[in-house]
C-alpha cells in the first residue's frame, strides 16, 4: 500500500503490508540537549537535591552525534515523571542525571555513575561497543562488586552487551532477532534469492551480518557481497559501483542514518535500482532524511502509529503534545528503560543489588512488564523474550 509521507509496516513472514497513515507533523518545538535540563527532576552532576532522599537515574548516549540521542533524555524524562505522579509513601522521589560533561568516553561516564551514591540505574549506553566496555565497571569488578549499578540499555542490540556482566539488561531486541527478521523479509516478502550486507565493523554490525547470512541461506538466499565501514569513514562509492555491476537486487546496511544515507545516495548515483534495507530508521520529523530514505525498508523497533500495547499509545500520545513530535524509537525505549529502573527504586529504595534483581525477576517470578514498546520479560541471558520485530517502508 501507498503513503505520502510516513512509512508502511510489514511483518517479516509475509507480504502483506500494513498502511502507515501517519503524516509527517510539523516541529513545533525545537529540543536540544541544553533546553531539555530545563525540566523538571533534571540534574546534573554533582548538583545537590532539595529532597535528600531523591533517587537519580543516569543518562548515557553516544558521544558522537549527540542530537541523534535527544529523544533517549525525553523518554526518560517522561518515565520518571509518570513514576512521581504515582509514586507511594515512602518510595523517593526520581530525578534524572546526566553524565559529567568532562567524561570523554564510556567507561569515564560509567565510573562516573557508579561512584555517585545518589545514581540506582543507568539508562544506557545506546551503542554496543559502548555499553560492553562499561560493563566491568557497572559490575565494579575491581571492588568485588561493593558498588555495582544496574545498567538497562535501550538500543544496544549485540548479544555480546548483556553477556559482559550480570548487571547489564537490554529492552530492544537483540540484533540477532533484528537480523533473522530482515533476512526472512528479504527471502518470503521480497521473494529475492541474493543480497548484500554492508555492516558497521562493530560487534552489532558484526552481528548483524552473520545472523542475517545464516538465516537468509537456510531460506535459500545468497550474500554476494560483504563490506564493512566505521562510523567515521563513509566512503561507500566503490562498494556501490560495484554492486550495480554485478547487477545486485538488494542490499543491507547496518548503521544509522547518517551511513545510510551516503550509501543510498551512492548506489543511486552508481545507476542501482537495488532495493535497499536498513537498520535504523530516519526521524519522522527530519523531511531531508526521510526524502533522501524514501522507499527503503528498515526494521521498526516502535511505531508511533501502531503501539503495541495501551501503554504505547498513551505514550506517543503524551510524546506528541510535550514535543509537537511523533515518537520514535529512541524516545519509546529509553522510556521503558527508565520505568523497569525507577519502578524498581520504587520497590526496593537506594538499594542498587535489589534494584538489579528486581528487574531481572521480571517475567521470571514478578508480572511482566507491559511498557511503549510491548511487553518485557527478562529471559536467564537479561534480554527481552519474544519482543516483535517489524519492517517499515519509507513511504513512496
Amino acid at each position: 500500500m501507498h503513503t505520502r509521507r510516513g512509512f508502511s509496516l510489514d511483518h517479516p513472514r509475509t507480504a502483506r503490508r500494513v498502511p502507515w497513515p501517519l503524516q509527517l507533523l510539523p516541529v513545533v518545538m525545537v529540543l536540544t540537549i541544553a533546553s531539555i535540563s530545563a525540566c523538571g527532576g533534571d540534574a546534573g552532576p554533582g548538583a545537590s537535591s532539595s529532597r535528600g532522599d531523591t533517587a537519580f537515574v543516569g543518562v548515557a548516549v553516544g558521544l558522537t552525534s549527540p542530537e541523534r540521542y535527544v529523544n533517549v533524555f525525553v523518554g526518560v524524562q517522561m518515565a520518571l515523571e509518570q513514576l512521581n505522579s504515582q509514586r507511594k509513601p515512602g518510595a523517593p522521589p526520581l530525578a534524572m542525571r546526566r553524565a559529567p560533561a568532562d567524561a570523554k568516553s564510556a567507561v569515564a561516564i560509567a565510573a562516573a555513575f557508579r561512584d555517585d551514591p545518589s545514581v540506582v540505574g543507568v539508562v544506557g549506553h545506546t551503542e554496543s561497543a559502548a555499553t560492553i566496555s562499561a560493563a566491568a565497571v557497572y559490575a565494579d569488578r575491581d571492588n568485588d562488586g561493593r558498588n555495582a549499578i544496574v545498567a538497562v540499555s535501550p538500543t544496544a542490540g549485540a548479544p555480546a552487551v548483556t553477556r559482559s556482566s550480570e548487571w547489564v539488561f537490554r529492552v530492544c531486541p537483540t540484533s540477532s532477532a533484528q537480523a533473522r527478521a530482515l533476512a526472512r523479509y528479504v527471502a518470503d516478502s521480497l521473494d529475492l534469492k541474493h543480497t548484500a550486507v554492508l555492516y558497521r565493523n562493530d560487534p552489532s554490525g558484526k552481528d548483524i551480518l552473520r545472523v542475517f547470512s545464516e538465516e537468509f541461506r537456510r531460506a535459500g538466499g545468497d550474500v554476494t557481497e560483504r563490506d564493512p565501514f566505521t562510523e567515521e569513514i563513509v566512503e561507500f562509492e566503490a562498494y556501490a559501483r560495484r554492486l550495480t555491476r554485478a547487477g545486485t537486487p538488494s542490499a543491507v546496511i547496518a548503521g544509522n542514518t547518517t551511513e545510510e544515507r551516503p550509501f543510498l545516495r551512492a548506489l543511486r548515483k552508481a545507476g542501482s535500482t537495488a532495493i535497499v534495507l536498513g537498520t535504523n530508521p530516519p526521524d519522522e520529523s527530519d523531511s531531508a532524511a526521510v526524502e533522501d530514505l524514501r522507499g527503503v525498508r528498515f526494521v521498526q523497533l516502535f511505531s508511533a502509529a501502531h503501539p503495541p500495547t495501551p501503554e504505547g499509545v498513551r505514550f506517543a500520545e503524551t510524546f506528541l503534545k510535550r514535543t509537537g513530535k511523533v515518537a520514535d524509537r529512541w524516545s519509546a525505549l529509553g522510556y521503558d528503560a527508565a520505568m523497569l529502573i525507577g519502578l524498581a527504586a520504587q520497590s526496593e529504595g537506594a538499594d542498587r543489588k535489589g534494584i538489579r534483581d528486581w528487574i531481572a525477576r521480571v517475567g521470571r517470578g514478578l508480572p511482566a512488564y507491559s511498557g511503549a514498546t510491548g511487553v518485557i520479560a527478562f529471559d536467564v541471558n537479561r534480554d527481552p523474550a519474544s519482543k516483535t520485530v517489524l519492517v517499515a517502508e519509507v513511504g513512496k
